[in-house]
């Protein structure tokens, strides 16, 4: 009872948070001007924002493959694309990460890894995503005049790359730790028999093997490499949709929106970030002077360019996949 009561207590916490955020997002727009700002952005426009978002989840796919690629030599990169856009687009319609759970859990099949390795993959690329984002962030606040408000929030990037890079430590230092929790369990002890026991060893076995990515400097820092060309292509959309808007703006606007709306996605609320994303990628602009209806503008637009196309694509994986999950389901049920 315990556990739906609590998935039901999440549900209503993200669905209060989106109904605050959307009412401070919204509660001086004028829809007319907003309207007409949105409208004023080219097809060119978007074509152009839509392919560098392309880009920027193709060089994250990237990465992700590499990093799998080092379990298993032979993973072909073709077999990461479609969980991954599937991952996103379940995240864009589902609460609660369900994406990522699937990413996890659901295509061992396809990637022919343990689900704890993928999920020490996802530990290590949420690390380097908050690190990038958190410096960019950091970066771009500390360019603002010294009288702006919003200033003052510098400290919330210097706490987030604090929390990626001990993150990505703790991932260094959790590999011997795991390694010697294996060779505990693996002597002959009463704790041996038991199945809890063996499955510990086994999944402690498989998170440590992939944590063990990041004690490579030289993958660790291709990894990092790979942060910062996906985040940048991501940017370089938020930069077109800007400039679509004819805002003369500061170079620093469009980047810290993208740090402080890509952020925000970890508050909890509603699927789609609908809110929450809004609301600081507006703030992001209006920081360096665009009025309130082309920051809303500009926020719109760019969550319709990452959530419409990217969600769409990402259902035609995850539909394209489920043959192939049911009848690896099947073989498995029908072994002895």
């Amino acid at each position: 009872m315990s556990k739906p009561w609590a998935r039901r207590s999440k549900l209503a916490l993200g669905l209060v948070v989106t109904v605050i955020f959307i009412w401070l997002f919204a509660r001086e727009l004028d829809a007319g001007a907003l309207t007409d700002a949105l409208l004023s952005i080219s097809p060119i426009s978007v074509g152009v924002a839509m392919a560098c978002i392309a880009a920027g989840y193709g060089v994250r796919t990237i990465r992700w493959w590499w990093m799998l690629r080092v379990l298993d030599p032979a993973l072909p990169v073709g077999a990461c694309v479609q969980p991954f856009l599937a991952s996103i687009a379940v995240n864009n319609v589902l609460p609660l990460r369900a994406g990522d759970v699937l990413r996890v859990a659901g295509f061992r099949r396809q990637l022919r890894c343990p689900a704890m390795r993928v999920m020490g993959t996802l530990i290590i690329e949420r690390a380097l995503d908050v690190v990038v984002l958190a410096g960019v962030l950091f970066l771009t606040l500390t360019g603002l005049p010294d009288d702006s408000p919003i200033r003052r929030f510098a400290w919330i990037g210097k706490w987030a790359i604090g929390t990626g890079l001990v993150v990505l430590a703790v991932s260094i230092l959790l590999q011997p730790v795991l390694r010697l929790f294996a060779r505990l369990l693996s002597r002959k002890s009463i704790l041996n028999a038991q199945p809890w026991a063996k499955a510990a060893l086994r999944h402690g076995a498989n998170l440590a093997a992939a944590l063990d990515l990041v004690r490579s400097p030289r993958l660790l820092f291709c990894l990092g490499a790979l942060s910062v060309i996906g985040w940048a292509c991501e940017g370089a959309a938020f930069v077109v949709v800007a400039h679509a808007l004819q805002t003369e703006l500061h170079p620093s606007g469009p980047w810290l929106a993208l740090s402080a709306g890509s952020l925000a996605t970890a508050i909890p609320s509603s699927p789609g970030y609908i809110g929450t994303f809004d609301y600081f990628v507006a703030q992001g602009l209006g920081a360096y002077g665009a009025q309130t209806d082309i920051a809303a503008a500009f926020a719109l637009a760019v969550h319709a360019l990452l959530w419409v196309p990217w969600t769409a694509v990402g259902i035609l994986c995850l539909v394209s996949l489920a043959p192939a999950r049911r009848k690896s389901t099947a073989i498995e049920n029908d072994k002895p």
